[in-house]
């Protein structure tokens, strides 16, 4: 067996554009990576289908594994002979156990690397437009822990108040909200100016991120009111007074659902329409261990999804098979979103239905086979959980088909239960499967959800919404990217006309 090897990189603040290459490229190599809560969840689209990843993320006073264990298990991945990342928020040596991580593995006799990630301390004040260092105001910053000792984080906090409240340059405080208001009256007790300037950033660098500047003894109370919670970065100092940014602010908050590339694919559209959407990603795709079956006595393949694509090029490249093999095949997928990916590959469909959706793709595929071959046999490359219209109206129509899932769709429980607490103003939904993981996680939690209107990519995905709500969802005018977010800047430009209209009145 080969020998392991243990990658400890730092995944950046929030926004996922702010990791490095390094760590990208180690990435796309791993078979196992080995993930924190804070990391974004965007940069395990750089993985491998078959990549193993494994949620050891830790909050204030739940961790879903102890370090120790962490410790354990990347010398257990490592010993299996595997290539393994262990993903960690911001940078892996501040305030991230890295070093431990490192010292665990290494005295394990497996060879292991730090790669560097872009800190929180540096750069969620930076997003928010406070340099940590300014000519004239701060030639100095100290960065500190504000959360306790133990394993669960909710020890005494062990900081020398008196010395901090005496430094002339910045104080930045990360994982401190749990602990905010006893900082700050530790502080004002050692002598600190009252009226200092102060900032917190929350969820810094991302699109949701929001900040309040206080002077140090309303900090709390500002907080409070605005509703801060972690994670946030504390600045206290002169500098948390600037505000370098000029930014547009639609006032509008907008969750997407699904896989990673959905979630991506749909969160460009709208940043390209001025909004900024949440990252609501807690669907995962899992690909099957099975080989693809021999494709010989097949006239026709069928994708209904980019998902499915791409899982068949990764594991039509990993079993070495030649493209050419396909030459004397027919290709029908279900939208303009699953053939773009085919096309990337040079492959290009021969059919596509007018509207976007397994009915009438089922029923237009089905007349040209008749038409034009006879009853040529079909097979269905696709998740799952596939709709059954496929199938069945083939068989109707005598039309020989097989099924043959490429993956599975599933939920990552910890982010799921992380996600649905959120009420943004509009929820974009997918898929059906979506949909139904979302409200089975709402219930599992015993929550609801009054607040928010519900976004559809289609007619199958919306009944499935009106399964547990009465609430009317939206309805893209087609089943594409494209035309989920036409239908939603529409529904909000309209929105804000009649706020208008209201506003005017006397």
């Amino acid at each position: 067996m080969r020998e392991g090897k243990v990658y400890l990189a730092g995944g950046g603040c929030g926004d996922a554009e702010l990791v490095t290459l390094k760590t990208i490229k180690v990435l796309q190599q791993c078979e196992t990576v080995v993930y924190d809560y804070l990391v974004s969840e965007e940069l395990l689209q750089w993985t491998r289908p078959d990549c193993e990843k494994i949620y050891v993320g830790k909050r204030y006073g739940s961790h879903a594994m102890k370090q120790p264990e962490i410790n354990a298990l990347l010398v257990q991945k490592a010993r299996e002979g595997k290539m393994v990342v262990r993903l960690k928020g911001g940078d892996p040596y501040v305030f991230g156990r890295g070093a431990e991580e490192f010292l665990a593995v290494r005295d394990a006799g497996i060879l292991c690397e730090e790669i560097p990630g872009i800190t929180s301390a540096i750069a969620v004040p930076a997003a928010a437009g406070i340099p940590v260092t300014h000519r004239g105001l701060s030639d100095k910053v100290t960065v500190v822990t504000g959360t306790g000792a133990d394993e669960g984080g909710q020890g005494a906090l062990h900081l020398d108040f008196k010395a901090l409240a005496q430094l002339d340059g910045t104080l930045v405080i990360l994982m401190g909200m749990h602990h905010l208001p006893e900082i700050v009256t530790e502080l004002l007790a050692a002598g600190k100016d009252r009226n200092t300037p102060c900032a917190i950033v929350m969820e810094g660098t991302t699109k949701g991120q929001k900040t309040v500047r206080a002077p140090l003894f309303e900090l709390p109370a500002r907080a409070a009111k605005q509703g801060l919670t972690s994670p946030a970065v504390i600045v206290v100092g002169a500098v948390a007074g600037m505000e370098l940014v000029s930014r547009p602010i639609t006032g509008i908050t907008v969750g997407v659902t699904g896989t990673r590339h959905f979630v991506d694919r749909i969160s460009s559209e709208l940043q390209d329409r001025g909004l900024s959407p949440w990252d609501m990603s807690f669907m995962e795709i899992r690909p099957t261990k099975e080989p693809l079956p021999d494709l010989a006595d097949y006239g026709w393949l069928v994708f209904t999804s980019p998902n499915g694509v791409r899982v068949f090029l990764d594991q039509w490249k990993q079993e070495r098979r030649d493209l050419r093999s396909l030459y004397d095949k027919k290709i029908a997928v279900i939208g303009p979103g699953t053939a773009a990916v085919l096309q990337e590959a040079g492959i290009y469909a021969d059919y596509m239905p007018r509207v976007y959706d397994a009915a009438h793709l089922a029923q237009g595929l089905s007349d040209i086979i008749l038409k034009e071959t006879g009853p040529c046999p079909a097979i269905l490359l696709r998740a799952k959980q596939g709709s059954d219209i496929l199938p069945l109206t083939f068989r109707e129509k005598k039309i020989p088909c097989v099924e043959y899932p490429l993956y599975e769709l599933g939920v990552q429980e910890e982010k799921r239960d992380a996600v649905i607490a959120k009420e943004p103003d509009y929820i974009v939904f997918g898929s059906a499967m979506g949909v139904r993981a979302y409200f089975e996680g709402l219930q599992k939690k015993g929550i609801g959800n009054t607040k928010s209107r519900y976004v559809c990519i289609g007619e199958c995905c919306a009944k499935e919404v009106s399964q547990y709500t009465d609430t009317q969802p939206l309805i893209a005018e087609e089943s594409s990217v494209s035309a989920v977010a036409e239908c939603l800047c529409r529904e909000i430009e309209k929105r804000r006309g009649k706020l208008q209209c209201i506003d005017s009145e006397d």
